[in-house]
């Protein structure tokens, strides 16, 4: 089933959190699968990570599917490095954030 492309913002903080949670929901509601792409570059902390997952949940819940576009990389890494989420990730985890099973 193809994905509907959902491009992110470039400011990706708690200030910001309202508006992307809205963003998030809006498009899972209206399309069975999501892609989501964060700008290169983007700004992003540690509220972001919990979106997305909370989102991810929610699809799953629902029936539906939420994907990246693309690996996290640039500050999105470096969020979830500095979190703590990449020393004891799960292979769905690490599939959906790095696509791959594991941490080489």
């Amino acid at each position: 089933m193809p994905s509907h492309p959902l491009t992110l913002p470039s400011t990706l903080s708690i200030r910001h959190a309202a508006t992307t949670r809205e963003q998030l929901l809006a498009a899972l509601e209206k399309h069975e699968a999501v892609e989501v792409e964060f700008p290169d570059g983007c700004d992003a902390d540690l509220s972001l990570i919990q979106l997305i997952e909370a989102a991810r949940r929610h699809a799953d819940g629902h029936g539906k599917r939420l994907s990246l576009k693309a690996a996290a990389n640039g500050r999105v890494f470096d969020v979830l490095e500095r979190g703590g989420f990449l020393s004891a990730m799960d292979p769905a985890f690490s599939q959906f954030w790095l696509h791959r099973k594991e941490i080489q």
